[in-house]
């Protein structure tokens, strides 16, 4: 059995420990690749480019270490919200959403959202890779190929599939265990509404239309895996990998169309540090293009807005905010015993006549009241309740953008989600609630049912009014500096900001648009793919 190099077979390696971090840098100092984010895709690139040791790496992160419980367990993962492991972005309101503003979250720290997110491995549908490929008119990023990606990254510990399936990696993948009971009628009630079952979130069910099947997550022997734990930790401390947490990227440095650099901010001092050969921003899709818009790349009328000067108009930067919204729908409970709260156990993908083709919905249960604040101001939660929470994709009239609020790196930048701004999307709104509505008051689940708290009603109206209250976020942000060839895209298949040498994009900023479910997989793909490219540029 292959094992991932510089990785011990040992649950040490999945526990957490403090690390020897660097407590400072010397201004000017010169790596051959800067790494802008310790997230999924960050980390992914910076071990496998720390792995050849003639090669000079420093990772920089806005954040702290993740010596944190709340990392190591992965059911304390709400705890996480509001802490200093998140950026606690809002929203601007959205007339949409009934003026609603929304709480936006994104990761911060080592591991950035894979350290704070529910532990599901959800790893894209083919129809997505397909779509990403043909975007990018590289093959590539296509399905075939980013199998054999998966193939490398997973340490797959459920029924053998060896052709899509692989052992060895450096992540343990495994179906959730001891699945309780109402996960189980979960399914049930979804095979009566025509979904199959499948034996994994992630097989033949992401080549599928539709489905249902226990989900798959990153937890071994109780404990959350990161892919900075898995991917750089073990690396900490070689001579050739500095990583830098409590560091806040305010801009690249650029001359003549080339990164030559970054400048930082560490303990409010700005300081530079030099790039030979590459600066990769891996920042995510709120930081990532607000990063570029401060280092001159964008749209030039807003940059023009700020005093900064223009390197490269870019008009796509910040825009095409994709997302999944959530539209959480809840059920009192009957005295039968609930599963411990914070994690599904089981997932539904389906389309529908709304959303024909490949799926576009997806679904997860919460064994806990997890309503907006207007949804529960409306329909108080009961003591003993759970949640369906179905989730969509955006059409292009509803993806949002991200702006710069100022030119001060520690601001965070606006950000305007666009929610249901298309019709068609308040229409697949609908058809997603009534999908949970059937799930939720089918035979299989009325052991665990008292009554159906919300929405609760037929009346269309009344239903839309709840679906404006109740949309939340999925915490899936992607697209806002999206790979492509035409005039809105920001960078190419090999992940080079257009116009500019030396500077990529690795994060899920660069998708087209949020692939069918959570985005921790699919970013480690984009690392993998970030590293294959400069590997094979450089020799």
């Amino acid at each position: 059995m292959r094992r991932h190099p510089g990785h011990a077979d040992t649950a040490a390696t999945t526990t957490s420990h403090r690390l020897a971090l660097a407590d400072h840098l010397d201004d000017g100092a010169t790596f051959d690749y800067i790494v802008c984010g310790a997230g999924p895709s960050g980390s992914v690139l910076a071990g496998r480019l720390a792995a050849d040791p003639a090669v000079t790496v420093l990772l920089v992160e806005s954040g702290g270490d993740d010596d944190d419980e709340r990392v190591r367990d992965p059911d304390l993962w709400p705890a996480n919200l509001g802490s200093e492991r998140t950026w606690d972005h809002v929203t601007e309101p959205n007339r949409h959403l009934n003026g609603r503003r929304l709480a936006y979250a994104t990761g911060r720290g080592l591991g950035g959202g894979s350290a704070v997110n529910a532990g599901v491995w959800s790893r894209g549908h083919r129809s997505d890779w397909d779509s990403y490929a043909e975007a990018a008119g590289d093959s590539m990023w296509g399905y075939a190929h980013v199998l054999e990606h998966y193939r490398g990254i997973e340490d797959w510990q459920g029924a053998p599939d060896p052709e899509r399936r692989g052992t060895g990696g450096p992540m343990r993948i495994r179906p959730s265990q001891d699945v309780h009971p109402l996960f189980t009628a979960f399914l049930d009630g979804a095979e009566t509404t025509g979904l199959s079952r499948f034996d994994s979130a992630n097989g033949a069910l992401m080549e599928a239309d539709s489905g249902c099947a226990v989900r798959d997550e990153n937890i071994h022997n109780g404990v959350r895996q990161t892919p900075f734990r898995r991917y750089v930790a073990d690396r900490v401390g070689q001579p050739n990998l500095t990583v830098l947490p409590h560091t806040t990227v305010s801009r690249v440095l650029l001359s003549a169309g080339r990164a030559h650099g970054v400048e930082l901010v560490r303990d409010g001092t700005p300081l530079r540090a030099h790039a030979s050969h590459e600066v990769v921003l891996s920042l995510g899709a709120i930081g990532t293009p607000a990063v570029l818009m401060r280092s001159g790349i964008g749209d030039e009328g807003e940059l023009r807005n700020f005093g900064i000067p223009v390197v490269q108009h870019l008009p796509g930067v910040g825009r095409n905010l994709d997302d999944h919204i959530r539209l959480p729908c809840m059920w009192e409970a009957t005295d039968v015993p609930l599963p411990v709260p914070t994690r599904s156990q089981a997932v539904c993908f389906w389309a529908d006549g709304t959303r024909p083709g490949a799926p576009e919905f997806v679904m997860y249960v919460s064994p806990a009241p997890s309503v907006s604040p207007e949804s529960a101001a409306q329909y108080p939660p009961p003591e003993r309740c759970f949640t369906l929470m179905p989730a969509m994709r955006l059409r292009g009239g509803s993806r949002g953008r991200v702006r710069l609020a100022s030119t001060d790196p520690m601001a965070g930048p606006r950000i305007e989600t666009n929610f249901l701004a298309d019709p068609d999307d308040v229409r697949s709104a609908l058809s997603a609630v009534a999908m949970a509505r059937e799930i939720g008051n089918s035979a299989a689940l009325r052991p665990f049912v008292e009554r159906e708290v919300s929405p609760a009603s037929a009346v269309t109206d009344t239903v839309e009014m709840f679906v404006r209250n109740a949309v939340e976020t999925y915490w899936h942000q992607s697209g806002t500096s999206r790979m492509g060839r035409d005039e809105g895209a920001v960078v190419d298949a090999r992940l080079k900001v257009h116009g500019i040498e030396g500077l990529r994009v690795a994060d899920a900023s660069v998708l087209p648009h949020v692939t069918v479910a959570n985005t921790l997989a699919p970013s480690m793909v984009v690392g993998e793919r970030a590293a294959g490219i400069l590997a094979a540029e450089q020799g």
